[in-house]
């Protein structure tokens, strides 16, 4: 098979995969809708779990906590490990408002 064919068929599956990439969602500030949308095997009830449970409970910490949510399993928190991201975890709901600065002792 002549070399020019094979290039161009690894250009068309690199063009083809980045068309289908899926857009990272941070499941600690996105809506019911972007969830929704951005998530497989998520539709409007889990969606809306989801944000109840954060705006209950706080900001998730890693992913696998998502299996805290009624009706989300590991199943589907694999499934959609790619296309999850924590964002910035530090909200209002954090109990440590701000950083405590650490001195070095010197050492005798």
């Amino acid at each position: 098979m002549p070399w020019w064919i094979v290039s161009r068929a690894l250009l068309l599956g690199l063009w083809i995969g980045q068309a289908f990439a899926a857009e990272r969602v941070d499941i600690n500030l996105a809506d019911a809708t972007a969830l929704q949308q951005g998530l497989t095997m998520v539709g409007p009830s889990r969606a809306a779990a989801i944000v109840e449970h954060r705006q209950q409970h706080g900001p998730f910490h890693r992913v696998e906590d998502l299996t805290q949510v009624k009706g989300i399993g590991k199943g589907i928190v694999e499934r959609n490990r790619q296309r999850i991201t924590l964002g910035d975890r530090t909200s209002s709901v954090d109990p440590v408002p701000g950083a405590v600065p650490v001195r070095s002792v010197p050492r005798r």
